[in-house]
């Protein structure tokens, strides 16, 4: 596994807002009543939003939430990744990662999500162009997307290296280790969201809806 280094207290850093406009190009999905606030759920002692990165279990929790609670009006609402961190680094919410990448990240068969670090994937051989300077490795929330870009890759290029998905990530992590640079657009990776997701937001939301935040007294 690619080992990263950590930092301490990465929202508070001062490369923390570019990095979180980059992380909010990257859409979770919570469960949010009809005026877009998002449920609260009892996880131990607290109550918490939670924000899935499968926005196939996503949209399960939404139409239990609606069966339960009709008076309600939930569905599924886009929130930024940065937006998610944020609010799970204070506490107020938790990202729970889709039960396929807990698998492809080692987690046990019958693994609860609930609770675990949010794992990303890589080729570290596989770097793509980037509008902010040299080629960066793309970083994906989904394993079948970058299974499917290394397979894409190897077809196009016939590289004389085996390429494969050899690097998995926490989210944590990398965050820790962007935030020690004085700008962290200049690392190494970029995030790359989940094509499930996209085509989400482009059937459901609608064309040039990206996502949508939570309000501001939820973002401080």
């Amino acid at each position: 596994m690619h080992q990263l280094m950590t930092a301490t207290n990465p929202c508070e850093s001062a490369g923390w807002p570019s990095l979180q406009a980059a992380l909010d190009k990257v859409p979770v999905f919570t469960i949010a009543n009809g005026e877009g606030q998002p449920l609260q759920y009892q996880v131990g002692d607290r109550k918490l939003a939670i924000m899935y990165a499968d926005v196939v279990a996503a949209t399960k929790e939404s139409v239990t939430a609606r069966e339960q609670y009709p008076d309600l009006g939930s569905d599924i609402v886009p929130v930024g990744l940065g937006v998610a961190y944020k609010l799970a680094s204070s506490g107020e919410a938790m990202v729970v990662p889709g039960m396929a990448e807990l698998l492809a990240a080692g987690a046990p068969e019958g693994a609860q999500p609930m609770g675990q670090e949010l794992p990303l994937f890589a080729c570290m051989q596989l770097k793509r162009e980037s509008e902010e300077g040299p080629p960066k490795v793309p970083l994906f929330m989904s394993y079948s997307d970058c299974a499917a870009a290394v397979a894409q890759a190897i077809e196009a290029d016939a590289p004389k290296e085996p390429f494969e998905v050899d690097a998995v990530l926490s989210l944590q992590s990398v965050v820790e280790e962007l935030t020690t640079l004085a700008d962290p657009s200049s690392g190494e990776f970029a995030f790359q969201a989940p094509s499930a997701s996209l085509q989400h937001l482009e059937s459901y939301v609608g064309s040039g809806v990206y996502m949508r935040k939570v309000d501001d007294k939820e973002e401080d």
